[in-house]
């Protein structure tokens, strides 16, 4: 069975999963960034830094969530094939 490292097979950046991890991160990301713009930009207040800061890590956190279930999906797929190999040796 492969290794893994937070649901990623390691190395980390060869795994498919974690470019799709990425490409979620990256849209909630944007649409993160336009919610900023549109409420009028960046502002530099210790409040807002650390607001921006929780923020971003809940953009990472909900980015983690869609990527548990497809995991799962990916684990039961490499059993099966694990066991059917097994079957035909």
């Amino acid at each position: 069975m492969k290794q893994t490292k937070f649901l990623f097979d390691k190395p980390v950046t060869k795994d498919w999963l974690f470019w799709v991890f990425i490409a979620i991160a990256a849209l909630n990301g944007i649409n993160a960034f336009q919610g900023v713009t549109q409420s009028g930009g960046v502002n530099t207040s210790t409040f807002s830094l650390v607001s921006g800061t929780i923020d971003g890590l809940f953009v990472l956190l909900s980015a983690f969530i869609w990527v548990v279930p497809i995991y799962f999906i990916r684990k039961l797929i490499r059993k099966s094939k694990n066991k059917r190999q097994t079957e035909q040796e």
